[in-house]
């Protein structure tokens, strides 16, 4: 298969994005056959990673904790996408070759035809029509010197405005147009191309956790390139939107022998602008489609709270109208319940009370025991001591 030659003239951006496209296209397509044949280098690599991968099964099955039925069926799916992915091109092609190569076209004409953003037609003819008013533009020129004025009181009639001469805004502004869109088509579907065809080199990774990564950052490549053709095709149909009732009207107003010196300076503005926007927009995908987690809000320090040591508390489950302690915390409570009761049923208090005279008496209260615990009828209820201490207590 041979791709398009370029030829200078009118059909020169036509013919180099047709000859992009079929480079992407060749490139997807030959290069994943050649990798993924029998015999090959990826075909080795990826059923040596098989082979490991299955023997490391078979050693934990004999040795480790067998795995769960969870597990068993999900290396299962593993071993069939990574061999879908690396030796069957009909379902690549379908799944992953035609969503990448040929999607993002049919969503931005729908997203087109929906917003109804520009004039309906093919984008590359569109594309290839406007840089031929250009073109001719550049040939009538401003009429700066030959022209008539519109409005001669206007100072932009007269003066250019900027450092830049006529033809070198113009032909600035072409190179512009020209390279911000060869660019940034070549790069996404080139990138594309060259991503398909290291599909079984890379299908043969996602066996193991420690090279799921690349996995994972090649997929997130293709997404990257589907999501930035979309949004190329989006900003190329607003950029042709502003640029092609702006050319005509400078082309008629050339015809009708009128002078247009601000032509030069607005051209160069727009092509300068929605060039940046070009590769900005892909810069704006990518942080999009490789940023990794999820965005979380941190927790707020509860200003109001009185309480120096507030309890654990947990929430309540569906229908439960209070919250519930958690069960450490009961326990905790109820040992701590039942040492109090336990001191206080076998201890005295004495109360000491002062008169008036000099004598001093004491009068004992005895606390009202409950009822005796299970176990506790044969307890001691005073310390033990001996004769000797008894009579140096009494002299």
């Amino acid at each position: 298969m041979s791709c398009p030659q370029i030829i200078t003239g009118d059909q020169f951006l036509t013919r180099t994005l047709a000859h992009i496209d079929c480079q992407a296209e060749l490139i997807g397509s030959y290069g994943y056959a050649a990798l993924g044949q029998p015999g090959s280098v990826a075909a080795s690599m990826v059923m040596g990673l098989l082979t490991l991968f299955i023997a490391m099964f078979g050693i934990r099955m004999l040795f480790g904790p067998p795995p769960g039925a969870r597990d068993v069926v999900y290396d299962v799916l593993k071993i069939g996408i990574v061999l879908t992915l690396a030796f069957s091109w009909p379902a690549f092609r379908t799944v992953i070759y035609d969503v990448t190569l040929k999607g993002p076209a049919e969503i931005a004409s729908v997203i087109q035809t929906s917003s109804q953003s520009g004039a309906s037609g093919d984008l590359v003819d569109r594309l290839q029509s406007a840089d031929n008013r250009i073109v001719r533009l550049i040939e009538t020129g401003t009429g700066r010197q030959t022209g008539q004025f519109i409005n001669p009181n206007e100072p932009s009639n007269t003066f250019a405005g900027t450092a830049l001469q006529d033809d070198n805004a113009f032909g600035t502004a072409r190179l512009l147009f020209l390279s911000s869109i060869i660019g940034t088509l070549a790069l996404l579907r080139i990138g594309a191309g060259l991503l398909l065809a290291l599909a079984p080199i890379v299908a043969g990774l996602y066996f193991f956790k420690q090279s799921r990564g690349i996995f994972a950052g090649w997929l997130k490549g293709l997404v990257l390139t589907i999501a930035g053709s979309i949004g190329a095709t989006i900003v190329l149909s607003v950029q042709l939107a502003i640029i092609e009732p702006w050319l005509a009207d400078a082309l008629r107003v050339r015809a009708f022998g009128y002078a247009a010196p601000s032509t030069p300076i607005e051209l160069f503005a727009i092509m300068l602008a929605f060039a940046a926007v070009h590769f900005a927009m892909i810069w704006f995908l990518a942080k999009v489609v490789f940023h990794r987690g999820w965005l979380t809000i941190p927790d707020f320090p509860a200003w109001n709270r009185t309480e120096t040591n507030p309890q654990p508390m947990v929430l309540a489950p569906a229908g439960a109208s209070q919250p519930q302690i958690v069960r450490a915390e009961q326990v905790s409570n109820t040992i701590e319940r039942s040492i109090r009761r336990e001191a206080t049923s076998s201890s005295e208090r004495l109360i000491t009370n002062s008169n008036t005279s000099t004598n001093e008496t004491r009068e004992t209260v005895v606390v009202e025991r409950g009822p005796e615990r299970l176990g506790t009828s044969y307890r001691r209820p005073n310390p033990r001591t001996s004769r000797a201490a008894q009579r140096r207590d009494t002299t």
